[in-house]
């Protein structure tokens, strides 16, 4: 009865390691910066927010970045209003960068273009992803700053537009990437 607790015991205490030995690889924050680029007639209307969370493994170079709509904001409060009382629930980017691991170390410029699943209003759609991964510092907190850029069509999604705006809406993000803690 002892020996089969202790394995047991054993069992749980190896499993919890692996398990926090892999949290540590994936790095979290709440604040980075996505714009969103429409057109309605001819004028361009941008809606930003610096509340996009993202979740980062740096040691499979994956991510995942999620933003509530109603967080956007434009220089129109009327289209404030709108965006405030969207229905529209998260929109969640999955994806892996096209480099092998996430490098927080002084490194040169890693062009980035890959594929990633975007989630939104129930719906999921294969996006083409451009950007570009940034060493930027080599002290203190932030080491990289991670760019990405997309089109997508609203319409592709189920969201209908009222007349004059264009369905298609580019969307760029900037990301500060977190030195590593153990480097």
């Amino acid at each position: 009865m002892i020996k089969s607790s202790k394995t047991i015991l054993i069992s749980a205490l190896v499993l919890l390691w692996s398990i926090s030995g892999k949290a540590q690889q994936i790095y979290q924050t709440k604040e980075g910066s996505i714009g969103v680029i429409g057109l309605y007639m001819d004028a361009k209307i941008i809606a930003n927010s610096n509340q996009l969370f993202a979740l980062i493994n740096y040691e499979t170079a994956e991510i995942e970045l999620t933003l509530y709509p109603t967080t956007l904001r434009t220089t129109t409060d009327s289209l404030n209003t709108k965006l405030l009382n969207s229905p529209i629930g998260p929109a969640t980017l999955k994806g892996k960068l096209n480099i092998p691991y996430v490098n927080t170390l002084k490194h040169p410029d890693h062009k980035l273009n890959f594929e990633a699943e975007l989630h939104l209003n129930g719906i999921v759609k294969s996006m083409y992803v451009i950007g570009e991964l940034k060493h930027i510092a080599s002290n203190g907190a932030i080491s990289c700053l991670l760019t990405l850029n997309f089109k997508l069509g609203l319409s592709d999604f189920e969201i209908i537009l009222p007349e004059g705006w264009n369905n298609e809406i580019t969307i760029q993000i900037a990301q500060a990437v977190l030195k590593r803690s153990n480097q």
